[in-house]
C-alpha cells in the first residue's frame, strides 16, 4: 500500500504529510519510516489513537473528524487516507476540508476499492449478501472524480493495482467468525452462518484460498500544473 503512495515523486525527507483517518497508525508508520516525511495523523476514535502513540511515539496524532480538520490553510504538502472514504460522514465536506488544508501544487491520495473490486473479494464469495452492502458504502471512483472536480482539484485520477496473493489461513477464519470484518455485521445471521459453514467446509476439504486484494488509487493536485509536471 505505502509503496504505491510513495510513486509521488515529489514526496523528500521533510514533506509534510497528514493521514486521515490513520487508525492505530501502521500505515501512518510505514509511511513515515520509508519517505523520511513528518507524517502527522488524525483520526476520530481515541481508543485507536491510544494504539497509535504507543506504537509510534515520534508522530504527532490529533483526535479530529475529516469534515473539521484542526489545521490552518494551505499548511501539508500531501495527504491521503487509506480505506477511509466509505466511513466519512460527509465525503463532500471531507475532500473541501483536505481541499483547504493542502498547499498549493499539494497532492491527495485516496486508497478505496471500486464495485468491481468489491465484487472480486474472497469475503463476497461466501457472503454475497455482502456485496451489495458495501456496494451502497463504497462511493464509486466516478464520483469520487466528479465530487474532486467540482471542489476545485485538478489533474484527478485513478489507477487500479492489485497486490500479490495471500495464502487465506486460519487467521482468516478465525477473523470471519467473530465477525471481524465491518460488512459481515449488515448481513442476516441465516446468510452469515450458511456462508460460514461454506467457507469451514472449504478448510475442511483442503482447498487453497489465495486473495490478490485490489486497490484503486485516486490523485489529485490542488492547482491547474499539468498531470505530466506533477507525476513523474
Amino acid at each position: 500500500m505505502v509503496y504505491h503512495l510513495l510513486q509521488d515523486k515529489k514526496i523528500v525527507p521533510g514533506t509534510l504529510v497528514l493521514d486521515v483517518g490513520c487508525g492505530t497508525g501502521n500505515n501512518t508508520f510505514l509511511f513515515e519510516k520509508a519517505a523520511k516525511a513528518q507524517v502527522h495523523g488524525i483520526d476520530p476514535s481515541i481508543g485507536m489513537l491510544r494504539k497509535a502513540v504507543s506504537k509510534v511515539p515520534e508522530v504527532q496524532f490529533t483526535q479530529a473528524a475529516a469534515e473539521s480538520l484542526p489545521f490552518l490553510e494551505d499548511t501539508f504538502d500531501m495527504v491521503f487516507m487509506t480505506e477511509v472514504i466509505h466511513h466519512l460522514q460527509d465525503t463532500e465536506i471531507a475532500l473541501a476540508e483536505i481541499h483547504r488544508i493542502l498547499r498549493d501544487r499539494g497532492r491527495l491520495c485516496i486508497v478505496t476499492q471500486s464495485h468491481k473490486q468489491i465484487e472480486e473479494r474472497v469475503t463476497s464469495r461466501f457472503f454475497p449478501a455482502t456485496v451489495a452492502i458495501d456496494k451502497a458504502r463504497y462511493p464509486s471512483i466516478a464520483y469520487i472524480e466528479a465530487t474532486l472536480l467540482n471542489i476545485g482539484f485538478r489533474a484527478v485520477w485513478s489507477r487500479s493495482c492489485r497486490f500479490s496473493p495471500t495464502i487465506l489461513g486460519e487467521e482468516y477464519l478465525n477473523t470471519i467468525s467473530r465477525r471481524g470484518y465491518s460488512m459481515l455485521h449488515g448481513i442476516s445471521e441465516h446468510d452469515f452462518q450458511a456462508g460460514l459453514d461454506a467457507l469451514r467446509a472449504t478448510y475442511d476439504r483442503g482447498e487453497r484460498l489465495d486473495y490478490a486484494a485490489g486497490y484503486t488509487f485516486v490523485w489529485a493536485a490542488k492547482d491547474t500544473q499539468p498531470l505530466t509536471s506533477i507525476w513523474i
